[in-house]
């Protein structure tokens, strides 16, 4: 057997890319110290030891990293941070909301130099906890770091020249297009019992994971619009796309971002052994036509288990993603058994996208209303911990968020309903004074005081950190 050997550019390009992670992956970690600082500063003030010593801890890192390097330029797009061609990732759910108060403050750019100190970095922080409007007042936020001396840290506006927008909602189109067209293509060569191209399957899920991580925006306001035809196939191709964005806001890899998404796009491919009339039937199904129903994760998964170029999660993640967190769905299991790690992430985006669907049975629901279902009334099928992620990346208020109220007292989200997402049940945490509430204190949101006026609100969300991005334990479960 002859061994391709690699060429000496191959070679120094893998070790480009190599290097290029390494740095990435440093700077998720000095850039998560900033955040940190951030958020503690913002319940203990920014001279509190818990925010200096992130701050301290962030300026060792950066200097660590500059010390044989010029600069490190991080581009803000949104609510990411973009180092050369690599958005970092964010493990802990803390990046995101940094990079939104960066932008907020109309910072688009954000450069370290070496000698980058730790009274600089509580500069920025100061200014990234100071109200936006109040900022106004002051200049823009290079102004505010010049006045405070800071020279190793320089923020500058989004970069004037961009990707044009109807070429990436034109791009993004045609690979929304393409990979409808593969799915279908995938379920018709599967219902005449032909092999499926896994090869061609994944290179597409590739192209979504490449246009996702370049802006999910455009892919992701495409897997919104909803087509009663051709239900089964987009059904596929958004749950795979909201899948990946997940997985990636969970600190997935790219590798394994490309086997959910396979896994995602192909979960529901048992189904085409299921009549079509059952499928889009209006009524209520009879109990013959639910036990029909209830085959297909076990076909799919057996149509995966024999099928070339899928990864191998795929056939469990086919088998799994209707059994719920609390054992009430289908199939049932004859033993107990652990689920398997993407097959709870499946099993949220999947119940989602079902959701806001128009489907023959009942009218769409709107995404928060879904999500707020998803917390409230259905909150048993799923992991808890990926839920209350998922509904922290929609912008809602899942169980475990801190939030802050009008009365400027802080608390801890414990429940709520899906009628009213914006008035939770929460439990009273700090007083207005900065003081630890003793004891249990109960608040309602939705209760309306003597004048039939709402006596607080919340003014203020800080999402509730996820340690779920820790899946290398869970990933072959």
């Amino acid at each position: 057997m002859k061994v391709r050997v690699a060429t000496t550019r191959e070679k120094a390009e893998l070790g480009e890319a190599i290097e290029d992670a390494a740095l990435a992956q440093a700077t998720e970690q000095a850039m998560t110290l900033l955040a940190t600082c951030v958020r503690n500063a913002i319940f203990y003030g920014i001279q509190h030891s818990v925010a200096r010593e992130a701050v301290k801890g962030a300026a060792d890192a950066l200097g660590e990293l500059l010390a044989e390097r010029a600069h490190i330029v991080l581009n803000i797009r949104g609510d990411e941070f973009i180092l050369g061609n690599l958005p970092l990732r964010d493990p802990v759910g803390v990046l995101v909301p940094l990079a939104e108060e960066f932008t907020t403050r109309g910072v688009g750019k954000l450069t370290f130099l070496p000698g980058v100190q730790a009274s600089e970095l509580e500069a920025v922080a100061e200014l990234l906890i100071t109200n936006p409007q109040a900022l106004e007042l002051q200049g823009d936020a290079s102004d505010i770091l010049s006045h405070r001396s800071v020279t190793h840290v320089v923020v500058e506006p989004a970069d004037a020249e961009q990707r044009p927008e109807d070429l990436k909602q034109r791009e993004a189109i045609e690979i929304y297009e393409d990979a409808v067209e593969t799915i279908k293509k995938t379920m018709s060569a599967v219902e005449k019992g032909q092999a499926i191209d896994g090869a061609e399957v994944r290179a597409v899920v590739e192209e979504i994971l490449g246009s996702v991580l370049y802006d999910s925006s455009a892919l992701l306001s495409l897997a919104a619009i909803k087509s009663y035809d051709e239900y089964l196939y987009e059904h596929s191709v958004n749950v795979c796309i909201v899948a990946m964005m997940f997985g990636y806001t969970l600190g997935l890899t790219e590798a394994q971002l490309v086997d959910l998404g396979v896994a995602s796009i192909l979960h529901d491919i048992g189904k085409v052994f299921v009549p079509l009339d059952i499928v889009r039937k209006p009524g209520p199904l009879t109990e013959e036509e639910w036990m029909l129903m209830h085959t297909h994760p076990a076909v799919g998964a057996r149509i995966l288990g024999t099928t070339a170029g899928v990864p191998e999660l795929a056939p469990v993640v086919a088998f799994e993603h209707h059994i719920k967190h609390d054992r009430s769905g289908y199939p049932k299991l004859t033993r107990p058994r652990l689920l398997n790690f993407f097959s709870h992430i499946v099993t949220v985006v999947d119940c989602y996208d079902s959701l806001t669907t128009v489907r023959p049975y009942r009218a769409p629901v709107r995404p928060e209303q879904a999500v707020g279902w998803m917390l409230y009334s259905g909150r048993g099928q799923f992991e808890p911990r990926l839920l209350a992620r998922f509904a922290a990346l929609m912008k809602l208020y899942p169980p475990g968020a801190i939030v802050r109220l009008d009365s400027r007292e802080w608390a801890v989200i414990t429940g709520g309903s899906e009628h009213d997402l914006a008035r939770p049940v929460l439990r009273l945490l700090v007083d207005p004074n900065g003081m630890t509430i003793r004891g249990t204190k109960i608040v309602d949101l939705s209760q309306r005081d003597t004048h039939g006026g709402y006596a607080h609100s919340i003014v203020d969300c800080l999402q509730p950190v996820s340690k779920i991005a820790e899946v290398s334990s869970v990933l072959n479960r």
